[in-house]
């Protein structure tokens, strides 16, 4: 099958490859081209706005696939391998200075700045915050101050010392309150299918934050069965992943549940996707994603069966597995 290369960019631009322009790209819509199965490939990628700073990559190809050693070595891009040759690089260029965003809290003077930006407090740096982070609102509690602000997917607390000069704790969570005797409440959900979520009670001491409790909970109060064959299948491997045989196990079929193994499932992979590109085969499937580096990973299919079942967890049960 003839390799294809997807490419995306945070920031509309132009691609040339191996020196010939090859078309437009952003995020939401990416670049699509054949390319050779062996050899280098040179990727040039010029924006179309002042966001962020061309870059140029070089990424070598074997069998229709990226080598490992080139893509750890290109800075500011990941790769994903899908099934059917083809390889997903996600650029992630250097930004420009944008425009610092200041408020003054209590008479301290709070700047934030650089996409991811970083927080500076009186002219020193206290703290790099999460992509997509907004300014803070101050809170002071006995043992310290609290930061609190929204970012991509969710809110930030960052605690810091009465006067804001270093930091001593920081929580990111999809919500974070601060409860009226000091207590910290943050739900923290991985946005699975289901909605699964911890629910973390902190305390700020002189120390730092220190974690009071922790237990289940749902995102959205109640879980989300899954209602689809696909939603079915992601469940399961994200229960089983999460380690949670028990309710891995609600979503199968009983001639399934014999031999299946969740810790087979753990060994084959990080992490449940959905199918971008069409795999080789036309049975349904859901990907398996594998880390092979700091910046390359790996899908591979997991073929799956669904029957009505009309049970406690959904109206669909898994009857067949496929493993890679």
């Amino acid at each position: 099958m003839q390799p294809m290369l997807a490419v995306t960019a945070p920031h509309p631009g132009i691609i040339y490859i191996n020196g010939r322009f090859s078309g437009e790209v952003s995020r939401e819509q990416p670049l699509l081209r054949p390319v050779c199965a062996t050899g280098a490939l040179y990727l040039d990628y010029r924006p179309l706005t002042n966001a962020c700073r061309a870059m140029a990559r070089r990424i070598v190809f074997s069998g229709g696939a990226p080598m490992a050693e080139s893509v750890e070595a290109a800075e500011d891009l990941s790769a994903v391998i899908w099934p059917g040759n083809v390889t997903e690089l996600e650029l992630t260029p250097e930004t420009r200075n944008a425009t610092p965003r200041s408020l003054n809290l209590s008479g301290h003077e709070l700047v934030l700045e650089g996409d991811p930006p970083s927080l500076r407090c009186d002219g020193r740096v206290l703290c790099a915050l999460p992509e997509g982070a907004e300014p803070p609102s101050m809170q002071l509690l006995p043992e310290g101050t609290v930061l609190l602000g929204r970012c991509g997917g969710g809110m930030y607390l960052l605690c810091a010392t009465p006067d804001l000069r270093s930091q001593t704790g920081f929580l990111r969570a999809r919500q974070i309150d601060i409860e009226g005797d000091g207590r910290i409440r943050a739900v923290v959900a991985p946005g699975d299918t289901v909605g699964h979520a911890t629910l973390e009670i902190w305390r700020l001491t002189a120390e730092g934050l220190t974690l009071v409790t922790s237990e289940p909970a749902w995102a959205q109060g109640a879980p989300r069965w899954p209602q689809t064959p696909a939603q079915t299948a992601m469940a399961a491997v994200e229960a089983a992943l999460a380690g949670l045989d028990a309710e891995a196990e609600g979503y199968l079929a009983p001639s399934l549940r014999r031999s299946f193994s969740a810790e087979q499932l753990r060994r084959s992979c990080d992490l449940c996707v959905e199918m971008k590109y069409a795999p080789p085969d036309s049975r349904p499937c859901v990907g398996l994603l594998r880390l092979e580096g700091g910046n390359l990973a790996r899908v591979a299919p997991l073929y799956y069966r669904a029957v009505s079942s009309g049970g406690a967890q959904g109206p669909y049960q898994i009857d067949l597995f496929e493993f890679p």
